[in-house]
């Protein structure tokens, strides 16, 4: 299936102090895994978009194409709209990224999508208990929608249950994320 991989790592990482993307987790930094998870499925496109250069040249060695993100500090949405820009005109979706998930599989990635098959018009996400996650697909027909989002607004504004898709996942640590210190410090004790 045609989807575009959208790979987000253009945050300030103002709650941590310092890169979180760049910490180091069982020998790799961060941001390594979700490129490298991405690189090896089946993708219509593979963009990284991006502000750092050790990240840009982390995706261009891994054969993704990495978009810099100049703009990086107007917020969040800076980074979905180059990444719905830049992706393949023939794109029936775009799946978004975070890249402060290291412990995301590519078993729950590959059901997003299989569920997306079937579902086409909705928007489809990740329900880690009663937590919303990442990685979210967005059918094509919200493009324009996403190239309205100002400031540190997602494609989490527009779900309302008509139009989305919600999918269990059993796993209790792939939507372990990078956000504080303390975050950080619980997944090194994985």
């Amino acid at each position: 299936m045609k989807i575009s991989a959208v790979i987000l790592a253009s945050g300030m990482s103002s709650r941590m102090g310092e890169n979180k993307l760049k910490l180091k987790y069982k020998g790799k930094s961060i941001f390594e895994y979700t490129i490298d998870l991405v690189g090896k499925l089946d993708f219509n496109d593979r963009l990284v978009i991006t502000n750092d250069d050790e990240i840009l040249n982390y995706g261009e060695k891994q054969k993704l194409r990495v978009i810099k993100n100049e703009n990086f500090k107007e917020g969040k949405s800076e980074s979905v709209k180059l990444g719905v820009r830049n992706s393949s005109e023939d794109s029936l979706g775009y799946m978004f990224f975070v890249c402060d998930q290291p412990l995301l599989s590519a078993d729950t990635v590959e059901g997003l999508l299989e569920v997306f098959k079937e579902n086409t018009e909705k928007i489809i996400y990740p329900m880690y208990g009663d937590r919303r996650g990442a990685p979210m697909i967005f059918p094509k027909a919200y493009r324009d929608k996403l190239l309205t989002l100002e400031k540190d607004q997602g494609g989490v504004i527009f779900i309302r249950e008509d139009n989305s898709l919600p999918v269990n996942i059993s796993s209790e640590v792939e939507h372990i994320d990078i956000d504080t210190v303390e975050d950080y410090e619980r997944l090194l004790k994985l």
